[in-house]
């Protein structure tokens, strides 16, 4: 199991390399749109707490990683109440106005 986590970690940290190298940082492109003055910031809510990013696709591990949310944590998306965990090596479209909450990983066991 433990080298199973180990992969897993691994290939994690390439799908965030590749989503650097793919979509940029993270408009969606890896033009010289990532370094344009005029990134269009959307407000989004993490934790209860207001904050700004670029508007754009994203995996998932690399908006926790632009937020400060700990890689070991878990990142669900909060729709009118439900709450669905979001994979770390998951696609999301950030828009504005999404909600999110982290928190560590629940069950499993090795």
């Amino acid at each position: 199991m433990k080298l199973t986590r180990l992969v897993r970690r691994k290939q994690i940290k390439m799908a965030h390399e590749d989503t650097l190298l793919q979509y940029g940082e993270p408009g969606g492109e890896a033009s010289d749109h990532r370094e344009s003055p005029d990134r269009h910031l959307v407000q989004i809510t993490l934790d209860s707490v207001h904050r700004q990013v670029e508007k754009g696709k994203y995996i998932v591990f690399a908006l926790k990683t632009k937020l400060g949310v700990p890689a070991d944590y878990e990142l669900d998306a909060v729709h009118k109440g439900e709450f669905t965990a979001l994979a770390d090596d998951a696609e999301i479209k950030v828009k504005g106005g999404e909600e999110f909450v982290s928190h560590t990983r629940r069950g499993g066991s090795s």
